[in-house]
């Protein structure tokens, strides 16, 4: 008993200190991912325009084109889905690939932090932004066209839950394996844009031809795992098998990307 108590204070002291380094590291993360640009406008202005612009278009009468819902109701649900892929694809591989790029990540392992450590602080980030900017398109939504009722609230947030982390998953592989930051941001904007439009963003599935909607069903679609529970189109599970594809492929990359001998 008295060597048990000084070796449990010994670890709750090295928990908390790792704690606070991941805290404080993930402060600095914060602070680098929001001075970029193209992120802020692709995760934090893009969503709730494109919202405004096509509920107004699209108007708020039950459409067959909607599978009979409204319109706004399945922009408003669908614009929350575009900032997760701009943070996950675009604001996360950018920041990674320029630490990588410029020696940052060996520097930091000089200094006793993991690359681990550092992919760990960067995902919370984006966690956290995208919270952030999922708020931001509900609240622009809830005066204008109203923020549509939950058919099925817990299988959104399932579907929110797994295509957020397939795509920060994603993201990070993408940070790890590209040589530039460029290259990163050239990939993320690559990828946006089909997930964006062939995932429900643009026109609804419904309306897309079988050979598109095949390619969809085949892409981590998150927009059509958040809005399909939300409005009552159809169940999550139909979207899960092909997210927790895409996670593994995912996570497999990372673990050997990150085991890989630095060049």
């Amino acid at each position: 008993m008295p060597t048990s108590e000084p070796t449990k204070t010994g670890r709750s002291a090295r928990t908390s200190g790792r704690a606070a380094k991941l805290g404080a590291l993930a402060l600095t993360e914060t602070r680098l991912l929001t001075r970029d640009w193209t992120l802020l406008v692709f995760a934090f202005l893009f969503p709730p325009f494109t919202m405004l612009v096509l509920a107004g278009v699209f108007g708020s009468d039950p459409d067959d084109g909607f599978a009979m819902r409204r319109p706004d109701d399945y922009y408003v649900a669908a614009s929350t889905g575009v900032s997760v892929i701009a943070l996950a694809l675009i604001g996360l591989p950018v920041a990674l690939a320029s630490y990588r790029e410029r020696g940052v990540l060996r520097r930091f392992e000089a200094f006793g932090i993991s690359t681990a450590r550092v992919v760990a602080a960067q995902a919370a980030v984006t966690w956290g932004l995208i919270l952030l900017a999922v708020a931001l398109v509900l609240a622009v939504a809830a005066p204008t066209y109203g923020i549509p009722a939950f058919e099925h609230p817990w299988q959104v947030l399932l579907g929110f839950v797994a295509g957020s982390g397939t795509l920060v998953l994603l993201g990070v592989a993408i940070g790890l394996a590209v040589p530039t930051a460029r290259a990163a941001q050239a990939i993320g904007l690559m990828t946006f844009f089909p997930l964006y439009l062939l995932g429900g963003g643009g026109p609804p599935r419904t309306v897309m031809t079988s050979t598109m909607r095949s390619i969809s069903d085949a892409l981590p679609s998150v927009i059509p795992a958040i809005v399909d529970p939300w409005i009552g189109i159809a169940p999550v599970g139909d979207h899960l098998i092909a997210l927790a594809a895409w996670a593994a492929v995912a996570l497999a990359a990372i673990l050997w990307l990150t085991r890989r001998p630095r060049s």
